[in-house]
């Protein structure tokens, strides 16, 4: 009790305290994670974007810039987060990648921890609650594969930041429709678009919602649609200035830009070990993002998600039957509940009747993360009010609160490499029959380990599999960028081997006779990648 008056007198300074703390320990450790394979690849585009941008306005008072060859370098894949990372790369004078790389995990990092303050707040505007506010955030950011993410995924954690930005303008729009509310939803909602092509799902629900719901009667839509419009012309107009691509021809090249962008994606075709046994990701099943999302997400976020959700279904039919009655409307926080239960069913159909070729778990949907962690949050709340039993109430809480402590002592531990978090019940079968690590991010460990151990100069190096050890190698120290050598895998000192399998290519390093096994990074007794060193003759 006198706990409880503590924390209510002192609210804000312990809420302030706690973002404060969060912030200050990951700072300090944002240098420690690796690199994915695609780091490189995106930089120069983003690079290639800036250099457009300049020469387009820079072409304005001179005519003698050749302004088709900067637009010819540039792709049409989303931009936005990669362009941020260049210009601050060039206020901060940043010029080697070793600087580049750590100042991307910072600015994705300081994004997603400003995307928790806006989750904190949305969560206590539905809930009114504050404590079940900061446990919405710390479910959030101690599910150790998101936390681990959160420094390093410029697409997937980036994007499931933006879309806690839109959910929240998209709260305050439907709370308030003035002009700065608009400004920001529109802002958002094309910041939202300009990041993934999925985005269209929640912004088209979104849409059809509102005017089914806010516009169903001819005095609500007098009062709207002037607002209505504005955020419409706004977004398209944000959508436009975001994305150079569309610059020369926004129309012809939007289009382009979406259809290219899922042709490309289903047009990549990778070896997945699922369940033990290697398939080509165009060859998965229907549940392969399902059975990732199941095995991945910590016990309890699960038992508390699924009591909301199928509360949440119920309620969902209630409404549609009582918006027949067109006297019906939702308010502000039932609104919120179908929005975004219905894009995460919506969306979940979409990825698995549409999606061709399937990789890296269940990352390309991390979005809907904050939605399952919000119908977590959904069930504690209805908790609250059912009349249960004092010492069952403390069961609960001491049950989430062992699981919490259990992740927070596996992601201390485990640290730099929670993306191999499973949880309890999967993890032991999960780590001898599932992939560990598809994007290389083990890799920056390895040449470190090797860079270590072996003081040698001209030391060649190559990863088997179909991950690049490039980026690792160009995240390193200059100095230890001179040791290292790239190579092939006859030519090569030290094999890396992260288990990723390329198609039709395997040198079968387990059984090579020229090597022998010189390190294993363990996670719960399983290793995520090995090295093999070649015998000495």
């Amino acid at each position: 009790m006198i706990t409880n008056k503590i924390f209510f007198k002192y609210q804000k300074q312990t809420i302030s305290l706690y973002f404060l703390f969060l912030f200050l320990i990951c700072w300090q450790i944002t240098g420690d994670f690796g690199v994915t394979l695609d780091d490189e690849h995106y930089y120069k585009n983003g690079l290639n974007t800036y250099l457009y941008v300049k020469n387009f306005f820079l072409s304005i008072i001179s005519s003698d810039i050749n302004l088709d060859y900067f637009k010819n370098r540039i792709k049409e894949w989303p931009i936005v987060f990669e362009f941020v990372l260049v210009v601050f790369s060039k206020l901060l004078n940043s010029t080697k990648y070793e600087e580049i790389y750590l100042l991307s995990h910072r600015i994705n990092f300081i994004i997603f921890f400003l995307s928790l303050v806006l989750f904190f707040k949305l969560i206590l505007k539905r809930f009114e609650n504050v404590f079940l506010s900061i446990c919405a955030v710390t479910f959030l950011v101690f599910s150790p594969r998101i936390f681990a993410e959160s420094f390093y995924n410029s697409r997937d954690i980036f994007f499931m930041s933006i879309f806690i930005f839109y959910i929240y303008w998209a709260n305050e729009f439907i709370s308030r429709s003035n002009t700065i509310n608009t400004l920001l939803f529109s802002f958002f909602s094309a910041l939202l678009i300009n990041t993934k092509v999925i985005s269209l799902i929640p912004f088209g629900l979104f849409l059809i919602l509102y005017f089914y719901n806010f516009l169903n009667t001819k005095k609500r839509f007098y009062k709207n649609y002037k607002q209505v419009f504005l955020y419409l012309s706004l977004t398209m107009i944000f959508i436009f200035i975001l994305w150079p691509y569309l610059w020369s021809d926004p129309l012809s090249n939007l289009i382009f830009a979406f259809k290219n962008i899922i042709k490309d994606h289903s047009a990549i075709t990778v070896v997945n070990f699922y369940f033990g046994t290697y398939y080509p990701s165009d060859m998965m099943a229907w549940h392969y993002r399902l059975v990732w999302f199941l095995i991945t997400t910590p016990i309890f976020i699960l038992v508390l998600f699924s009591i909301g959700f199928s509360y949440a279904l119920r309620k969902l039919f209630n409404y549609l039957k009582q918006s027949l009655n067109d006297e019906f409307e939702l308010n502000q926080k039932k609104f919120l509940d179908i929005f975004l239960l219905l894009t995460l069913i919506l969306t979940f159909i979409i990825v698995v009747e549409f999606t061709k070729s399937k990789f890296g778990g269940w990352r390309h949907i991390y979005f809907l993360f904050p939605i399952i962690v919000y119908f977590s949050i959904y069930t504690l709340k209805k908790l609250e009010r059912i009349k249960l039993k004092k010492v069952i109430k403390l069961i609960i809480v001491f049950l989430i609160s062992i699981n919490l402590i259990y992740n927070l002592s596996w992601t201390i531990k485990n640290h730099p490499h929670q993306y191999v978090f499973f949880n309890i019940f999967s993890k032991n079968y999960a780590l001898k029959n599932f992939d560990l690590d598809w994007w290389g991010i083990s890799h920056k460990s390895s040449l470190e380990y090797i860079l270590k151990n072996d003081k040698n100069f001209d030391i060649k190096v190559f990863a088997e599999g179909f991950t690049s050890l490039r980026d690792s190698y160009l995240s390193l120290k200059e100095e230890d960028r001179k040791r290292i050598v790239l190579s092939d895998f006859k030519n090569s000192n030290y094999i890396i081997n992260n288990k990723m399998r390329r198609i039709r290519i395997n040198n079968e390093i387990e059984n090579n006779e020229q090597f022998e096994l010189y390190y294993e990074l363990l996670i719960d007794g399983h290793a995520v990648t090995s090295i093999y060193k070649k015998k000495i003759n």
